[in-house]
């Protein structure tokens, strides 16, 4: 839980986006405390959690950084700020591997992209 009384529908919010990090890592109080009031102190402020590290940013710029656990492997990230809650899903690639058989599109074998045709025994062929 969360040690703030929102007041405001905005606030609320916020503290929602906040406790839906310790849905997904492993982080302590102080760090949910500390991460709401950094929200809270402007609106070009964000947290991004990844693999192994959650980090504060203001515009672009990383603040601060944290080492944590991720328990949940069902995710790859997560986007925090007052107003946007986006949880990144894990992507496991399926087992299709792509394309076969060995051929080169696009190579550059003497065929030409421009639309002409590099055949021209046909039109010598016809002029007998």
């Amino acid at each position: 839980m969360i040690n703030r009384n929102p007041e405001t529908l905005s606030e609320l919010r916020l503290v929602r986006n906040v406790l839906a990090i310790s849905k997904y890592y492993t982080v302590s109080q102080e760090f949910i405390d500390e991460a709401y009031d950094f929200l809270k102190a402007g609106s070009s402020r964000h947290i991004a959690g990844y693999t192994s590290t959650i980090s504060f940013y203001e515009g672009s710029k990383v603040v601060k950084s944290f080492q944590v656990d991720r328990p949940i492997s069902s995710i790859d990230g997560i986007y925090v700020s007052a107003t946007t809650l986006r949880i990144t899903p894990h992507y496991t690639p399926s087992s299709y591997s792509g394309f076969g058989g060995g051929s080169s599109f696009g190579s550059s074998s003497g065929s030409s992209w421009s639309g002409s045709s590099s055949n021209n025994n046909n039109n010598n062929n016809n002029n007998h």
